[in-house]
């Protein structure tokens, strides 16, 4: 977006491009982006910055777990799934998606004999990537209850949101429910909607004191190694990108 470049370039200008700073903007613009889109009412001091989502994934698993637990993951799916896990020596637990007649489908039989086995966590793809498939409403609660029935701790990937279609519906995954809160954490960035992927800024976002203490042993790098470039392409994409980004779905309704 021509408002992002203007920023990127006034920055470099300006020689500001040093270490990245507390950048509380980030949440700032996150929260009225997320309130604006969705209708979703996120808590700014629950939102940090981080390197980008496929760091964030495995920071999470190393913080929270252990080597040789447990992840489910449900095929096919964003292939960097696959080498996420076991990056950090953890074992992945495929329950496909099925395929139906209109869609793809959760197998939430599945899924829960997954979680009865003892997987640790579950790492879902929404929208689901390559799909476009949506988690529905009801699926998002299904699954949070499963979690919270079995202490598994859900890595929600939203990085692709904004692009929904104007006839689809957007549900994020800790909006749904008190289980989903309790057991849930969004990694997302602007990268993909925008095309900021090459500059390395993203967040995690969490809605429960439960799911936060178990963030605790998140490297306070996370933060400090983002761009800050990033950091601020990404606010400004927030803030100010909604024209953009509505432009940028029209032209991908054509091609649809």
């Amino acid at each position: 977006a021509d408002n992002i470049k203007d920023l990127l370039l006034q920055k470099i200008s300006a020689s500001d491009i040093g270490y990245t700073g507390p950048v509380p903007e980030v949440a700032e613009g996150f929260v009225k982006f997320a309130k604006h889109r969705w209708g979703w009412q996120v808590d700014p001091k629950q939102v940090r910055l981080s390197t980008d989502v496929g760091v964030s994934a495995v920071e999470i698993l190393r913080a929270v777990g252990n080597r040789g637990d447990r992840v489910v993951i449900n095929s096919p799916v964003y292939s960097s799934f696959f080498d996420w896990i076991p990056e950090v020596g953890f074992e992945i637990v495929d329950v496909p998606l099925v395929e139906a007649s209109k869609t793809w489908e959760l197998d939430l039989a599945g899924l829960e004999e997954a979680f009865k086995a003892g997987a640790k966590f579950y790492l879902i793809c929404h929208p689901h990537n390559p799909l476009g498939k949506l988690f529905t409403e009801a699926e998002l609660i299904a699954i949070a209850d499963l979690a919270k029935k079995h202490d598994v701790l859900v890595i929600s990937d939203e990085i692709h949101a904004p692009l929904t279609y104007a006839d689809q519906k957007f549900v994020p995954y800790l909006s749904v429910s008190e289980a989903a809160r309790e057991t849930g954490v969004c990694i997302t960035a602007a990268s993909k909607s925008f095309n900021l992927a090459g500059l390395k800024a993203s967040i995690i976002v969490t809605q429960s004191d439960e799911v936060r203490e178990k963030l605790a042993k998140l490297p306070e790098a996370l933060h400090w190694r983002s761009s800050l470039l990033g950091a601020f392409a990404m606010v400004e994409a927030f803030e100010n990108g909604d024209a953009w980004l509505k432009g940028t779905m029209m032209t991908l309704t054509d091609s649809r």
